[in-house]
């Protein structure tokens, strides 16, 4: 087996295809809809390690060009998954009549056409790894399904975490979710052979840092972002920011900021950046 790993998402049109298409690209995977079948070797060859591949009642006449397909994925010993979509007869129905767009079967009736296309996929759907019933679903529920049961080698980056530094002199930033002010520990502005330091420094991180209030909000700040990053995680929240604020955002917030992150590194569900808003636009 290469390291190549390939899944396949298909199942009943209207089922979710799409959001299922969306949340592997979110997990690092290359996605492709409606791919049309005869291009297996392209897509065996080509120079990527992680892909999902889209396939309706629309890329293949029967049944066992699907199988083919299949088959000729598997000799090339390629890791193969297959995800399939449905949901109950009369939500699909809903969606059709909801979104206005016809059905690619073209049965006399929109519900032939439904059950004209579960018959045509049973044999497709036998063979699944996972089956997702989508009648209820949330699209945080369908993350949650693919993620406990598609087997990947690495770990998954469920939230992309920002966390930076500003000076409240130079206005509040627009990009935060998550905002703290750090200006009631002992300023290092004050003290002259500081003054001229950053956090960077460790004479300035080590004073900031030396005070009790310090450290008592920082045990407290570490804690409270512990609790809330697997909340966020859960409820499918992809983008976090985290802004700490000082005076003038070179000191005690930068602190904060850069020993936030180093804490938070050991989380591989992470994928930590960090800023530092006033050395870039040149207030040091």
């Amino acid at each position: 087996m290469n390291s190549k790993k390939i899944i396949i998402v298909t199942g009943l049109s209207g089922a979710g295809k799409t959001t299922a298409l969306n949340i592997l690209e979110d997990m690092g995977f290359y996605t492709i809809d409606n791919l049309p079948l005869g291009l297996e070797k392209s897509l065996i060859d080509i120079n990527l390690e992680k892909i999902a591949v889209g396939i309706d009642i629309r890329t293949f006449k029967e049944t066992k060009d699907f199988f083919n397909f299949i088959d000729l994925i598997n000799i090339a010993k390629v890791d193969l998954e297959i995800i399939f979509l449905e949901a109950e007869e009369s939500v699909i129905l809903g969606r059709y009549n909801l979104s206005r767009r016809a059905h690619p079967l073209k049965e006399k009736t929109l519900l032939d056409s439904i059950k004209k296309e579960k018959e045509i996929f049973f044999p497709i759907r036998e063979i699944a790894d996972l089956i997702i019933d989508t009648t209820n679903s949330r699209p945080i529920n369908i993350e949650e399904k693919i993620k406990a049961n598609i087997n990947l080698q690495e770990d998954i980056v469920n939230l992309n975490l920002h966390i930076q530094s500003f000076g409240f002199k130079y206005g509040v930033p627009l990009d935060t979710d998550l905002m703290f002010d750090v200006r009631f520990i002992p300023n290092p502005y004050y003290i002259d052979e500081l003054k001229n330091k950053s956090g960077y420094d460790k004479e300035v991180s080590e004073y900031v840092m030396s005070h009790r209030e310090s450290q008592e909000f920082y045990k407290k700040l570490l804690e409270f972002i512990e609790f809330l990053l697997p909340q966020y995680i859960k409820e499918g929240k992809k983008h976090l920011t985290i802004s700490i604020g000082c005076s003038g955002g070179k000191h005690r917030s930068v602190t904060f900021v850069n020993k936030l992150a180093e804490d938070l590194k050991i989380n591989s569900n992470l994928n930590i950046y960090v800023s530092h808003r006033e050395k870039e636009i040149g207030h040091w």
